[in-house]
């Protein structure tokens, strides 16, 4: 007994000493922490973020009651890493049904990992900061910047003030309106209603494309109000924070009867978008006119064949079962996988500002013009190599990784045996180097090599090749000299 009093007096001493020196202990790992963010490029902090959020979502996830019947399955760990991987990078891909493979906390915390994903873990980090001090440091800014760009005139404490604004209201106008029509619609109880309301709204404005119906938004093919609903959120999220900024300012002074002009960025974006979402329509309704993926009715055909070209764009829901598109449909939606979203935007893929630029170089050329051009303005020179290395970055990794799911899981096999397989497999990594979502219903049948090869596309798309190779190989200073120009022949 005394033997015991003693050893617990020594215990509370311990803890008291302990409380005495927290404070200190907390202030010296403030600072610590601090110099360690100080050190690290805008780049290599970004990715980092992305790295620690889909650990720190793998060990949440297991605490799911539901999920964790899976733990004893072959690969557990593997879709867990998976099933985070595709939230926090907003993708959609899924090895489980969403709705009836997890619980409702499951389920809350794959929402919390799309919305930070969407975001951004700095942006929600910086406007917490930016709250309290009310004023950008020079880190923050360059943050800001590479996450959501810069608008001329605006601050990066207005910038992040308004990107939140504007997400929580569209979110919240999404997930009342979709509720209104799961409840008086379909029949849901109304806690049902509210909760898939919510879901969908989050998942739909950040391009995520999980979904808590078995077959996706397939039974909802022919509604047009939760069509249009979910249409608005994607375009919402997918346009980008700061050409929506753009746009409010352009109309506001407009109604004040002054003039103010869209940025080359905006420009940029609109016009491509505008131009992908036509194409992209016109080519599916065409396409599957005779096919069997879409009703026979010429509304019903226009409305899926609509969705079809704006959830191709990063979105990742269906209306349409996709194994029953054509192959022609199927190399269409991969074309606009790959261009995706807006830069600053929850959107993956290359950007629609980069096959803009593309396009303006192209054109130029063609004109014997010196410099690539659009809407009158002259592309630095700068900005136009670093869309020519986004491109390359993805097809690079595209290339890679169709290689090796095709070892992964088709080592040995001939061509013969297995013909029609390769559209899928390609499909398949396109939609996750993209971050799109979209699925011929392969995901749950990979090998784990196949899954981790799909899971590190998700990554590298989410933060971008470009992005990704500058983390690793950190910042080098401008040389100041330039060596001696000679022609050379190519083409």
């Amino acid at each position: 007994m005394l033997a015991l009093k003693m050893f617990n007096s020594r215990i509370s001493a311990l803890i008291v000493a302990l409380s005495a020196k927290f404070p200190v202990f907390l202030v010296k790992g403030r600072l610590l922490a601090r110099q360690i963010v100080d050190r690290l490029t805008p780049a290599r902090l970004l990715v980092l973020s992305f790295f620690v959020l889909i650990l720190a979502g793998v060990f949440l996830l297991s605490l799911d009651p539901v999920w964790r019947h899976r733990a004893g399955s072959p690969g557990f760990l593997v879709d867990s890493l998976f099933t985070v991987t595709s939230a926090v990078c907003v993708t959609g891909l899924t090895v489980a049904d969403t709705g009836s493979g997890f619980s409702r906390w499951g389920q809350v915390l794959i929402l919390v990992l799309i919305q930070l994903g969407g975001l951004g873990i700095l942006t929600c980090t910086n406007f917490i900061v930016l709250l309290r001090r009310m004023k950008a440091g020079f880190s923050e800014r360059r943050l800001i910047e590479e996450s959501h760009g810069l608008l001329p005139g605006i601050s990066p404490v207005t910038l992040v003030r308004s990107i939140f604004l504007f997400t929580m209201a569209i979110e919240a106008c999404g997930a009342v309106l979709l509720a209104l029509r799961f409840y008086f619609g379909y029949g849901m109880r109304a806690a049902n209603a509210i909760w898939y309301g919510v879901f969908h709204s989050i998942s739909a404005f950040c391009n995520a494309g999980f979904a808590l119906f078995s077959d996706s938004l397939v039974v909802f093919g022919q509604d047009w109000m939760v069509n249009a609903i979910i249409m608005f959120l994607i375009i919402s999220g997918g346009l980008g924070f700061v050409v929506v900024a753009d746009l409010t300012l352009w109309l506001a002074s407009r109604k004040r009867g002054k003039r103010r002009r869209l940025t080359l960025h905006s420009k940029m974006v609109l016009v491509v978008s505008i131009a992908l979402l036509s194409v992209g329509f016109l080519l599916f309704f065409i396409l599957e006119l005779t096919g069997p993926a879409m009703p026979e009715s010429v509304s019903a055909h226009v409305l899926e064949s609509l969705f079809l070209s704006i959830t191709a764009r990063t979105a990742g829901f269906n209306t349409v079962e996709m194994s029953h598109l054509t192959n022609a449909s199927l190399l269409g939606m991969m074309f606009l996988m790959f261009i995706g979203g807006s830069p600053g935007s929850t959107a993956g893929g290359v950007k629609t500002t980069t096959l803009g630029v593309l396009v303006a170089l192209i054109a130029s050329k063609v004109r014997n013009r010196q410099d690539a051009e659009a809407f009158s303005r002259r592309i630095p020179n700068e900005t136009v190599a670093k869309a020519l290395l986004s491109i390359i970055g993805f097809l690079l990794s595209l290339f890679v990784a169709v290689i090796l799911i095709q070892v992964t899981e088709l080592y040995g096999v001939p061509h013969s045996e297995y013909r029609g397989v390769f559209m899928e497999y390609l499909f398949e990594v396109v939609s996750a180097l993209c971050t799109v979502g979209l699925s011929t219903g392969i995901t749950a049948s990979l090998s784990i090599g196949g899954k981790l090869i799909l899971i590190i596309c998700m990554f590298i798309g989410r933060v971008g090749p470009v992005l990704l190779a500058g983390s690793l190989i950190g910042h080098r200073k401008r040389l100041e000299y330039r060596y001696p120009e000679e022609d050379m022949i190519v083409g």
